[in-house]
């Protein structure tokens, strides 16, 4: 009869030979590489003649074979169910030891039976099998076996040690799992911005078609007062749905990767002065103050100017959209850390519920909603993404009904 040894007790490894091996682990990005190394470490340290790393498949509610050492032809794959030893380890989520795999297992389940085929395909013949279960904050990953035919027994204290060594495969395929799922999300993310890339290009035509020709008519109309008055409404909102497309596709430009303009090192000064200017009449249409600070010297940073010039656009076209009365101010300044450059405003503000969602794509505040004051909403994802992609950082306070302010943090350019 099969006799299974209890868990005991871990006795440390040396703690070089367990940085040894965590280094070896955690060395690769790829989950099959980190896992390789890990069935590597186990055969080392044990020793083992074979040993498996299986992942959990929730998806079939399965066991695969991801790193396998010895003499293993072709992948596995073994249902989670407690008539194999694997399954049986990972359904219980419980670490064993059988002496004698062709033996009785009963003291293990009744429902236990060894399948000898994997043998008579490899030519081995298994004595001793170990599983243990791969854990990682409450949740199972997988399961890691080790196998050796008589020559080599395992004992109690071969157990401890694989469920050490479990410890670091769990850490490994952890994290191996979130890189690989974080690569994942940013393919995603980089296909969906070239689908809309493609998509609002395929928008803008119709839309600068149908623009050009009611600024055509438009202009033949001049001597009927209503008919000009109805083209021009129309006009007016075929300038709004332009200015929605073309938010659109600066946002999937922004989140496919690519620099709007060429990238090098930037002297924000004249770039402010000459981009915020264009918003001066809109300013001066409402009445509202506008001021605008630039230090003398330079301020160096490195950047492209198409994608400053939509920071830039898109918090101080904000500001003056906003602001019924007041002011709106531009400020950039050098600091101990690098450049800020300050927008505010005497604006309607954000409600206290809004703020952290501000800076979602396609979110409007809701005073912005019901205001009737258009906009998409893509405008500060765009310039939260691009100031990121260069080292930077923007900050945001507001109160309704008394104002905005957002600050955009650089670093220093080389030649600053």
């Amino acid at each position: 009869m099969a006799q299974v040894t209890g868990v005991g007790k871990a006795e440390s490894f040396a703690a070089s030979e367990l940085l040894h091996l965590y280094g070896e682990i955690a060395s690769e990005a790829s989950t099959e590489e980190v896992l390789r190394q890990s069935a590597l470490a186990i055969v080392r340290a044990l020793p083992s003649e074979r040993a498996t790393v299986y992942q959990v498949i929730e998806e079939t509610q399965e066991l695969e074979s991801i790193a396998v050492i010895g003499n293993v032809s072709r992948p596995i794959r073994i249902p989670i169910r407690r008539s194999s030893l694997a399954g049986y380890c990972a359904s219980e989520c419980e670490a064993f030891l059988v002496p004698d795999a062709y033996g009785d297992l009963s003291a293990v389940s009744g429902e236990l039976r060894f399948d000898p085929s994997w043998d008579k395909m490899n030519s081995f013949r298994t004595r001793d099998v170990m599983c243990v279960p791969a854990e990682f904050q409450g949740g199972l990953l997988g399961v890691v076996q080790a196998l050796n035919s008589t020559e080599r027994p395992f004992d109690a204290q071969s157990l401890k040690k694989l469920q050490m060594l479990t410890r670091l495969v769990s850490f490994a395929l952890h994290h191996a799992r979130m890189y690989e799922e974080l690569a994942s999300l940013k393919c995603l993310k980089k296909q969906k911005a070239q689908f809309m890339r493609v998509m609002v290009h395929e928008l803008k035509s119709p839309v600068s078609a149908a623009k050009m020709l009611a600024d055509g008519l438009l202009f033949a109309s001049e001597d009927d007062p209503r008919l000009a008055k109805v083209l021009g409404r129309i006009t007016k909102r075929m300038d709004e749905m332009v200015g929605m497309v073309e938010d659109i596709l600066h946002l999937s430009k922004v989140q496919d990767g690519a620099p709007l303009g060429e990238i090098g090192e930037l002297d924000l000064g004249p770039l402010v002065t000459k981009y915020a200017e264009g918003y001066r009449e809109a300013a001066a249409a409402k009445g509202l103050g506008f001021e605008l600070q630039v230090p003398a010297d330079p301020v160096c940073v490195r950047f492209d100017e198409q994608g400053f010039k939509l920071v830039l656009s898109n918090l101080v076209s904000n500001a003056v959209k906003y602001t019924a009365n007041g002011s709106v101010g531009i400020r950039l300044e050098r600091t101990q850390d690098g450049i800020q450059l300050r927008v505010r405003d005497s604006g309607m503000g954000i409600p206290a519920g809004d703020l952290p969602k501000m800076f979602k794509e396609f979110f409007r505040a809701s005073n912005a909603r019901k205001s009737n004051i258009k906009g998409t909403g893509v405008g500060l994802a765009g310039v939260k993404e691009i100031v990121e992609r260069f080292g930077g950082s923007i900050e945001m306070q507001s109160e309704e009904g008394i104002g905005s302010e957002f600050t955009v943090k650089l670093p220093l350019g080389a030649g600053a």
